[in-house]
């Protein structure tokens, strides 16, 4: 046993012997890292060069501001920490959001200055509203369209028969959130028709609080309550949403003609006449919306679902504090949660790289991505896959759309025809810049003008 431990030691010596030997002889006659030889002349043509890394291109993607989610955020993150394994980096270039930020994307489409991916309010809206369909790249054919039910997809994000987009945030629930700490310290309770709102915003006011907190900087949060109000218009219709819409994109019905809806719109202004919004509520902004809600001085704000986002990014500790109901817009308790189907991420034709642009959206599209997304901001997904825990103020909306109190949201998802800047028409309106019937007149009027630039002739 020792022969056989020393004959291996023997051999070993050896080995390094004539490894150092060799390695001496190279040293005489080898570079030095700046390509000299050990006598300091050149030596042409001996420096190796290390091959060459791919370069990681940046995509860039146009989003409107109030869409720039935490979970877009922890994606970005994720993409751009690990470009080398997906492949791709992000530059996020946003907009503001509301009419404004409509105009400023309509001027990008006529002028072809388009990013590579768009985030948009859907292929049937870039067809209807902006002539721009053929900007879009068909994405048929993505592995990741296999994780999403095609019932879900069609109509949407499958457009004419191909899939231009696919979907990127949660589905989003509109409703009111509320503070719980401050409905039990004044001993409120979940309203349930209009005179129960008014009331409990009575007690609110007395408590020195605010009873509905209005971000009016930020117009577009301006048009929350009319939206219930639009909702229920449909349901007491008696009409299917399809049918409703179909009535109303061949001008056989106008806005002026919806009273339920025009009632909503003049009860946003009564809440502000009785005082039951903020003081400067022209000027405070979403975010100060959050905050108020949050520690209490607001009881209330209307909004979608995106809201609690960030409330969990930037108040985690308060999430469970914030619970939510259907408006009660109405006097019999039927009251609807808003259904808005998640935005939709396309690839444009401007895309300097359309394969690369069409993998990134298949990655962003993968359960892989969407979880990343859904743990940033937990909500309800149309990836199959994605596995998200509800907030509590989330699950109360949701459980009311279980319940059957759901309505696919007005906006974006029925009218043919833009009916401009509906968030401007309100502002104006809490002004005294317009009346109620110039607004629903407005709305009509801007209908009736993209109508006729399409060419249809059902408006004279």
């Amino acid at each position: 046993m020792r022969l056989k431990f020393r004959m291996i030691s023997i051999l070993l010596l050896a080995v390094v012997m004539v490894f150092a030997a060799t390695a001496c002889g190279s040293e005489n006659n080898a570079t030095n890292s700046k390509g000299n030889n050990t006598d300091g002349t050149k030596t042409p043509g001996n420096k190796e060069t290390p091959p060459k890394q791919a370069e990681i291109k940046t995509l860039t993607l146009l989003m409107f501001t109030d869409w720039y989610t935490p979970g877009w955020q922890a994606l970005e993150a994720h993409i751009n920490d690990n470009a080398e394994q997906v492949g791709f980096k992000l530059d996020i270039q946003k907009i503001a959001g509301g009419s404004q930020g409509e105009q400023i994307l309509k001027t990008k489409i006529a002028t072809d200055d388009l990013p590579d991916l768009l985030q948009n309010f859907g292929p049937g809206w870039m067809d209807m509203n902006a002539n721009a369909l053929d900007k879009l790249v068909d994405l048929t054919g993505l592995t990741s369209l296999q994780e999403y039910e095609e019932k879900a997809m069609d109509g949407v994000y499958k457009y004419k028969g191909s899939y231009y987009a696919v979907p990127i945030d949660t589905t989003t629930l509109m409703g009111v959130f509320y503070n719980k700490k401050v409905f039990q310290e004044l001993n409120l309770q979940v309203p349930t028709t209009w005179t129960e709102f008014l009331q409990l915003a009575e007690t609110v006011k007395a408590a020195g609080k605010t009873p509905i907190y209005y971000a009016g900087k930020d117009t577009w949060t301006l048009t929350f309550l009319p939206h219930f109000g639009f909702s229920q218009e449909i349901m007491r219709s008696g009409k299917s949403f399809p049918d409703f819409w179909t009535e109303m994109n061949t001008n056989k019905n106008q806005y002026k003609n919806l009273s339920l809806f025009m009632d909503s719109i003049e009860k946003s202004k009564e809440i502000i006449d009785k005082e039951y919004v903020n003081e400067s509520y022209l000027s405070d902004t979403y975010d100060g919306a959050q905050g108020a809600l949050v520690d209490g001085s607001a009881a209330m704000h209307a909004n979608g679902t995106w809201f609690m986002g960030e409330i969990m990014k930037k108040y985690p500790e308060e999430v469970d504090n914030i619970g939510a109901f259907p408006f009660p817009i109405s006097e019999d308790g039927n009251n609807y949660v808003n259904i808005s189907p998640p935005a939709s991420l396309s690839v444009t034709t401007s895309a300097k790289d359309v394969e690369l642009a069409k993998q990134a959206v298949n990655y962003i599209a993968s359960a892989e991505a969407q979880q990343i997304y859904a743990d940033a901001q937990p909500g309800i997904y149309l990836n199959t896959k994605v596995n998200a825990k509800l907030a509590p103020a989330i699950a109360d909306l949701d459980q009311a759309l279980k319940n059957g109190k759901g309505i696919l949201h007005w906006q974006g998802n029925g009218e043919l025809y833009s009916y401009g800047a509906f968030d401007k028409f309100m502002q104006d309106y809490y002004v005294g810049g317009k009346s109620l019937e110039q607004v629903v007149e407005a709305l009509d009027e801007e209908t009736a003008k993209n109508a006729k630039a399409k060419g249809d002739t059902k408006w004279p």
